[in-house]
């Protein structure tokens, strides 16, 4: 197994800074952390790449419509992986390791001894097959993300609110919508206009954004550092239309645009001019202390090179070793409609920078 040393992050001197640590023994997964700084007065996108303890990890057999069933006996209590509201908090899903669904993610709505059913949303498992390995974990939520509400100002009360969690609406459609959930912490953590709600999922591949009033924080996270491929969904509108989605990389290291593997990945449409823009990503500058800031630089794919909107696009212009995605930040890709009569979802799918 490989060993991470010392992961010293630098984010160009941004005021979110990240920094990471992990290490590993033969028997245990790489642990690491990573402390995002969240300036004053200001919002930020935070995103954590680092996953929470697996249950399991093993093949499974050829599985029936929802229903999976791995092989051998771990010997579950029936629905203990079944979210509760009052007894079981955690919400988990499940993570393909290997075959043709390698990267993707399904929650668990219940198990047997030996058997998970999965919400599909839609998909299907027809191509998984027998052998096919998967890894069986609960997603972050704001409980185990910031517990005890490390990390945030604790409010005194829904009047008078200092930090703030502000959940993305991730199914909405079209572009620039706003969060469609706030939550703070006041001796527990609260929804907004609801009552408490410490079991909110924070998603993988997706950002929150920290809204702090007049104090800055510093949330540490510490899980393990993900070393499987990775398939994030992105959604792709219909006709002509153009479709924001809130994303993450969960990578505990650095990633160069031309590293991503957005384009190698088909995630990313080349743009047939820099006069004729299709898809673009949208990052943002958390050196910038402001509330609802707008993107500080868009970036497009053109003859074979990144660029960037309102830049040079001579021949010699390229922007692919700009560091855009660093550990335990969001973006936005704007995806361009191709036509289709209905929406689809693609895959950016993209592999361990460790395993070569």
């Amino acid at each position: 197994m490989k060993r991470l040393s010392l992961l010293p992050i630098s984010l160009g001197g941004l005021l979110c800074l990240s920094s990471v640590q992990a290490q590993t023994s033969s028997s245990t997964p790489p642990i690491g952390f990573i402390r995002k700084d969240c300036p004053a007065n200001s919002d930020t996108r935070v995103s954590i790449p680092l996953e929470r303890q697996s249950v399991f990890i093993g093949p499974i057999t050829t599985p029936s419509g929802s229903l999976i069933t791995t092989q051998g006996n771990p010997g579950w209590t029936a629905d203990e992986f079944k979210f509760s509201a009052t007894s079981q908090k955690d919400t988990y899903y499940v993570l393909f390791l290997s075959g043709a669904k390698r990267g993707r993610d399904f929650n668990v709505t219940g198990n047997g001894e030996n058997t998970l059913s999965l919400d599909l949303k839609g998909d299907n498992l027809n191509d998984v097959v027998e052998g096919d390995r998967i890894k069986l974990l609960p997603h972050w939520n704001l409980d185990a993300a910031f517990p005890a509400g490390e990390g945030v100002e604790t409010s005194e009360s829904a009047l008078s609110i200092k930090s703030q969690v502000l959940m993305p609406e991730t199914d909405a459609t079209g572009i620039n919508f706003a969060a469609s959930e706030t939550f703070f912490y006041s001796s527990s953590w609260q929804k907004f206009g609801g009552s408490a709600d410490g079991s909110r999922v924070l998603a993988p591949h997706r950002y929150m954004v920290v809204r702090n009033k007049d104090q800055a924080t510093s949330p540490v996270f510490v899980g393990v550092v993900p070393s499987d491929y990775q398939a994030a969904p992105l959604r792709v509108p219909k006709g002509n239309d153009k479709q924001d989605n809130l994303v993450s990389l969960n990578r505990p290291t650095p990633v160069k645009l031309r590293d991503s593997d957005l384009i190698s990945s088909g995630a990313f449409a080349t743009s047939p001019s820099p006069l004729a823009i299709t898809d673009q990503l949208l990052v943002f500058n958390d050196d910038q202390a402001a509330i609802n800031k707008s993107a500080s630089k868009t970036y497009y794919h053109y003859d074979g090179r990144w660029l960037l909107f309102g830049g040079s696009f001579a021949a010699d212009a390229d922007e692919g070793d700009e560091v855009i995605f660093t550990p335990g930040t969001g973006v936005i890709i704007r995806k361009a409609g191709t036509g289709d009569a209905s929406e689809k979802t693609i895959y950016w799918s993209h592999d361990d920078p460790t395993s070569n």
